[in-house]
Order: structure tokens, then sequence, then C-alpha cells
């Protein structure tokens, strides 16, 4: 039987989303479209983020930063291809990528962060050394 780590709380993706609600109130007040847009993606991205961070936070450290890098990479791809379909009528584009992918590099980025704070690589704890006898 086998004991299982604890697992992190998603609690930094769930301050996102609640930052990218908040700014999607500011942004239907003040009638500004650059904080409306960025808004809707912060609240898409902090809220898939939160679903998988769990998960990903149980990896080793290598796949997280590769599942940060492939993050990273799906978001571009997502972007240049959602930028280029803007005027076309498609339904399933490449730019769908930006989503998962913008999740997926927060997520890493994230659990990189988090996993840093909770390990640090300093140097080991100092043990005893009084002379008992």
């Amino acid at each position: 039987m086998s004991v299982d780590t604890p697992q992190r709380q998603p609690v930094p993706e769930l301050v996102l989303l609640f930052i990218g609600g908040f700014m999607y109130v500011a942004a239907t007040v003040v009638k500004s479209d650059a904080l409306f847009i960025a808004s809707i993606f912060l609240c898409v991205f902090a809220g898939f983020a939160a679903l998988i961070s769990t998960r990903l936070s149980r990896q080793s450290r290598r796949t997280i930063a590769l599942a940060t890098v492939v993050g990273v990479v799906l978001t571009g791809v997502g972007a240049v291809y959602m930028v280029k379909d803007a005027s076309e009528p498609v339904i399933f584009s490449l730019g769908l990528l930006l989503y998962p992918g913008g999740s997926l590099a927060l997520s890493g980025f994230i659990n990189l962060v988090s996993n840093r704070r909770r390990k640090p690589r300093s140097n080991p704890p100092l043990t005893d050394v009084t002379d008992r006898t």
C-alpha cells in the first residue's frame, strides 16, 4: 500500500479566475474592448488550468517543464492561426489550440513556481551533531 503525496490545491489559478472576472466587470463598466478580451482569455486559461493543475502537480519537475514548453508552443500556433482565420467562417481551426495551450502553459508555470517554493534546493537540513557521551 502506497501513500499518496498531498495534492496541491489550485488556489493561484482560482485567484486568477476571480481577477479575470473582476476585469470583465471593469471592462463592461469602462467599455474597453482590450480589457474585455484580456479578461475572457484570462478566465478561460485560469479555469482550465485549475482543472489540470492538481494532476500536473504530481508529475516530476522535468515533465512539468516539458508540459509548459508544449503549452507555450501550442499557444503560439493557436494564436497565429486564430489571427489568420479571423475573417474566415471556420468552425474547427488550429486557432482552437490557443485555449488548451494557454491553460497548459499557465498551469505548468504555476506548478514550477509552486514546486520551487515548496522544495527549496538549498543546503540539506542540519543534523544533530551534539556529542552525547
